[in-house]
């Protein structure tokens, strides 16, 4: 992520993007209902990543990176699979840390 962040085209960092924002909205939907609303952190994390609101930012960045993915070419268009399936791996990752810690 940080190697798309310094150097990488408007694509790839779309890429990276969806796939964070994207999980994010899916976590904050699944645990919006069972939030400790006596912890402000906790609460205003999931109030941030779910709702009609970031529902929309989600789908913007989605449908920008759609319109990307249709003015590049095959090599870029494989960069940014690169990138996607990356960054799934490094979310993946994290929220499995995240519930395995104590």
């Amino acid at each position: 992520m940080k190697t798309v962040a310094r150097g990488g085209n408007l694509g790839e960092i779309l890429s990276v993007l969806v796939v964070c924002e994207w999980s994010y909205l899916s976590w904050g939907q699944k645990v919006e209902n069972m939030t400790n609303r006596d912890s402000f952190v906790t609460y205003e994390w999931v109030d941030l990543h779910c709702g009609k609101y970031f529902e929309g930012v989600v789908n913007y960045l989605r449908c920008l990176l759609d319109k990307e993915g249709d003015m590049i070419d095959d090599e870029g268009r494989e960069r940014c699979k690169t990138c996607f399936l990356k960054a799934v791996q490094l979310e993946e990752e994290f929220f499995d840390y995240a519930y395995s810690s104590d």
